[in-house]
């Protein structure tokens, strides 16, 4: 059981929470734990403009997270929540309001062999209008981490993200972005402070071209991804010794 109690030097009780939680642990590195949380939390017209008055909220979330290694060439790990929580970025004029929500962390590592490892994630951010007009905010981000020790000194590693905010205007002032990033690096490492690095970055988004700011100096977003952005470089290190 985990409690804890905030307050600011006004005397303002800005945040309360107590966390029970179950924690099971099975043979293979197998582990099954069950948590709920209940928390509240003061805003400020300091903290938000759009409020004229502190204002309370309460939320819960119920939480199931499971870990196992039993085969192992092959684990995995999955943390699903859900329950309740704070709107942060309601839409403009609007005063952070409580939504349903629903979060999902899932990594598949996968070990076929000695020198290759391959981490897959998935993770789910979710929040929804509970009352009034239906609207949502969901974030996907789709992760894959390789690998590959080729030799003692050379390596390669490559990582694909895919990243996309969804967004419903009636429901959050965010945009609806969608990102894609992929990322090479090739490493001859003699030691720590001996090595070649070769790299190279390409990133697909869906901004508006020619490239345009909004009147907060974000970039607009909208259409097709197009490649925004490209990049390689070298790096070497030498130790010398005396």
């Amino acid at each position: 059981m985990e409690i804890y109690h905030t307050f600011d030097h006004e005397g303002n009780y800005l945040n309360s929470g107590y966390f029970p939680s179950l924690k099971t642990e099975f043979v293979g590195q197998t582990f099954l734990n069950f948590y709920y949380a209940k928390e509240m939390e003061l805003l400020r017209p300091r903290d938000f403009g759009v409020l004229t008055s502190n204002q309370k909220y309460l939320r819960h979330t119920t939480e199931v997270e499971f870990k196992t290694s039993l085969y192992r060439p092959i684990s995995f790990q999955l943390d699903y929540r859900f329950g309740t929580r704070i709107n942060y970025d309601a839409p403009d004029g609007v005063a952070p309001f409580i939504a349903g929500r629903t979060t999902v962390n899932a990594t598949l590592t996968v070990r076929p062999s000695r020198s290759l490892r391959v981490d897959n994630t998935y993770i789910l951010f979710r929040l929804l209008n509970r009352l009034g007009v239906p609207g949502s905010l969901n974030n996907h981000i789709i992760r894959s981490k390789w690998n590959y020790q080729y030799t003692k000194r050379l390596s390669f590693r490559f990582i694909g993200e895919y990243n996309s905010v969804l967004a419903n205007p009636a429901f959050t002032f965010l945009e609806t972005t969608k990102n894609f990033n992929a990322d090479f690096l090739v490493t001859y490492l003699v030691h720590p402070s001996t090595a070649i690095y070769v790299g190279y970055n390409s990133n697909l988004e869906n901004v508006l071209l020619p490239l345009r700011n909004d009147v907060d100096g974000d970039l607009l977003h909208g259409g097709r991804m197009r490649n925004d952005g490209r990049g390689l470089f070298i790096k070497a290190s030498y130790l010398f010794r005396f």
